[in-house]
């Protein structure tokens, strides 16, 4: 997700058992489309046995980390992490289609995470899927994981993401980066004087998201510390994501990369988000913790 450290891009990768994408011939993924009606609406999230935050204090609120994190997370606190996690309004993300992330018996929902639309296709093509998910992530990007048209082109491959999983029964969380305006040659260009938050929103990216998908979620954990921008993002994102999809289930991020677990807390109570998700690393497991409790005293 834009703007992590290298650090974290790694442990981001051994967390979800990310895989380069692979080349795929563009006859295959062709004939998959084709098997996609264009106008199919997206799947409500409403309408799942999941069951999906809401942004009312003291209701629901969906939580979504790698499920080696949540594991990290239960030996650290098992309490904390059995509130958050222990339930199937959460999700527990990795990159292996042959088993699930999610360990210690936690009821979290089991995520199967792409960074390429190409890969997902060529997985679901070849059978490569073996685990039964319900549940599978799209996460394109400015880097090697997402093919460079796929990158310069998110409303088309958002859509034709969300739009396959559908047609294999699977549901669907989109989090397009932030920094797929920085990208050469994209659809929708930046402007050499517009930030990427602007960006986003001048382009409606949380809208290409939202549209197809089931759940969307928002990277806007740079902004951490920037309460105003932070807000403001969250608040255009949701307002275009609703727009595209009034049953879209708006997630913000957080990461232990940006900020104390005070002013995390700050800046998650701070919008009207259907849940979070929580970018981790190993070393930063007691601060994750202290975030949550801080959350969990807060009514969440």
């Amino acid at each position: 997700m834009s703007a992590k450290s290298i650090s974290t891009i790694s442990t981001k990768i051994r967390s979800h058992g990310r895989l380069a994408a692979a080349a795929v011939g563009l006859a295959g993924v062709a004939a998959l489309a084709m098997a996609v009606s264009t106008t199919a609406p997206a799947f409500a999230a409403s309408t799942g046995t999941a069951t999906e935050g809401v942004d009312v204090l003291g209701t629901p609120h969906n939580w979504i980390a790698t499920g080696w994190n949540v594991h990290l997370l239960g030996q650290a606190s098992p309490a904390t992490a059995a509130h958050f996690f222990n339930t199937a309004g959460s999700y527990g993300t990795g990159g292996d289609p042959t088993s699930s992330p999610v360990m210690d018996g936690m009821a979290t929902n089991p995520a199967l995470v792409y960074f390429s639309y190409a890969k997902f296709a060529s997985d679901l093509q070849a059978g490569a899927v073996k685990y039964p998910y319900r549940w599978v992530s799209y996460d394109p990007e400015q880097w090697s994981q997402t093919p460079l048209n796929e990158q310069q082109d998110p409303r088309t491959y958002l859509r034709m993401f969300a739009q396959l999983a559908h047609a294999h029964g699977y549901r669907v969380i989109e989090a397009p980066g932030r920094d797929l305006g920085l990208v050469a040659g994209a659809a929708c260009p930046k402007a050499s004087n517009q930030s990427l938050d602007k960006w986003y929103v001048a382009c409606g990216v949380a809208g290409m998201a939202a549209a197809y998908s089931d759940v969307y979620v928002l990277q806007n954990q740079v902004n951490t510390t920037n309460l105003s921008e932070y807000d403001w993002l969250f608040n255009n994102a949701k307002a275009q994501a609703l727009a595209a999809n009034p049953r879209i289930v708006v997630d913000s991020e957080l990461s232990t990369n940006y900020g104390t677990p005070t002013q995390m807390a700050t800046a998650a109570k701070s919008v009207a988000a259907d849940g979070f998700y929580l970018s981790i690393t190993s070393s930063t497991i007691s601060q994750t913790t202290q975030f949550l409790q801080k959350m969990q005293a807060a009514g969440y």
